[in-house]
């Protein structure tokens, strides 16, 4: 039933990421991104790209070290505060750079919650057209380098905001729109150089 509407919003998507892009790495400026997520809902009705560089993700693991003490290990406090851990490397909700509410996902947004306010019960059976298009958008832009020159050193993955199988969708994009070997690190990210903070 959906297949036209996520065909027409193909070609929406990719001007709303490549401007939301721009404008994120204006603010970014020298900072080197290490990921980026686009980033939706359960019901897949709402999305905003998130994009997370090394300087930003030492301020913000410092920042929260002093409240999480109390929760680690000797060890895990050291590991964080020299950088061999994370305590947010992997949680976009926690990055520094975002589109900022008023770009061309938001409007992308609308589009997805007018569909879905339509016929519920039909927009979640083709919820995987909506996967299926942002990955190919996703790694058209990629391509064109459209996220930096340095494009190739960046692990890309979708995820959820909420819900169940987070970690699943996680990992299934992330091996369609990286190298193997970006993808084979991501996929024990939570095992080293990384403390497991569930989200």
């Amino acid at each position: 039933m959906y297949e036209r509407f996520f065909e027409s919003i193909n070609p929406k998507l990719y001007k709303a990421i490549k401007k939301d892009m721009k404008h994120i790495l204006k603010r970014i400026g020298s900072e080197k991104i290490y990921s980026i997520a686009l980033v939706t809902d359960e019901d897949c009705i709402s999305v905003y790209l998130a994009a997370n560089t090394f300087d930003f993700l030492r301020k913000k693991d410092l920042g929260i070290l002093k409240s999480m003490k109390q929760y680690l290990s000797e060890d895990e406090i050291r590991g964080v505060e020299n950088g061999s851990y994370s305590l947010t490397k992997w949680i976009p909700a926690e990055w520094g750079y975002s589109d900022d509410g008023s770009g061309g996902l938001t409007k992308i947004s609308r589009l997805l919650f007018e569909q879905e306010a339509n016929s519920p019960t039909e927009y979640e059976k083709d919820k995987h057209l909506f996967f299926e298009t942002t990955t190919s958008v996703l790694k058209r832009l990629m391509k064109e380098n459209v996220f930096g020159s340095y494009t190739n050193d960046i692990t890309f993955f979708i995820t959820l905001s909420d819900g169940d199988g987070i970690y699943e969708i996680e990992n299934h994009s992330a091996q369609q729109l990286n190298s193997a070997e970006v993808y084979e690190k991501f996929l024990h990210r939570h095992e080293k150089n990384c403390i497991v903070v569930k989200h």
